[in-house]
């Protein structure tokens, strides 16, 4: 996966295969990305516990994307999760920090969702275009959280 591009995924079976080997417990699910490419995805079990979570089964989708955070002078990879078809709220949206009113990780949440639709629809849309989706949502969002 490229850092800061989403991934779809559809589940092409109900169940992952489950094994093990020198790393310990894997996860196998055979997934269809966007262009119809079929491929084994091996889920570490962050993941795979957020997808048998929400019950996920065959012909499920959702979106991972690989992230990376400072941790002073390390960079460390994460994967952020997120289900396509059910409301925001259900989601998975970045950590609160805590002592904050929560609006910075909303705006921030906004602008990759804004960025996703854009990159979705096919449409050669500029940062304007990007700005206006992502105020509409945060405005929303920031009435639905209060």
């Amino acid at each position: 996966m490229e850092l800061n591009q989403p991934v779809k995924l559809k589940l092409l079976k109900d169940k992952p295969h489950i094994g093990t080997n020198s790393y310990g417990e894997y996860y196998l699910y055979t997934v269809q990305n966007d262009e119809g490419v079929q491929f084994s995805y091996f889920a570490p079990a962050e993941i795979h516990n957020l997808i048998q979570q929400h019950k996920l089964k065959n012909g499920s989708s959702f979106i991972l994307k690989k992230t990376a955070t400072m941790n002073g002078k390390k960079i460390t990879p994460s994967i952020e999760f997120s289900i396509i078809g059910e409301p925001e709220s259900q989601h998975t949206s970045p950590p609160l920090i805590p002592g904050s009113d929560g609006l910075k990780e909303i705006l921030l949440q906004c602008v990759i969702d804004a960025a996703d639709v854009i990159r979705s629809s096919g449409i050669q849309l500029g940062n304007d275009e990007l700005q206006k989706l992502a105020t509409t949502l945060f405005i929303q969002r920031a009435k639905n959280a209060s």
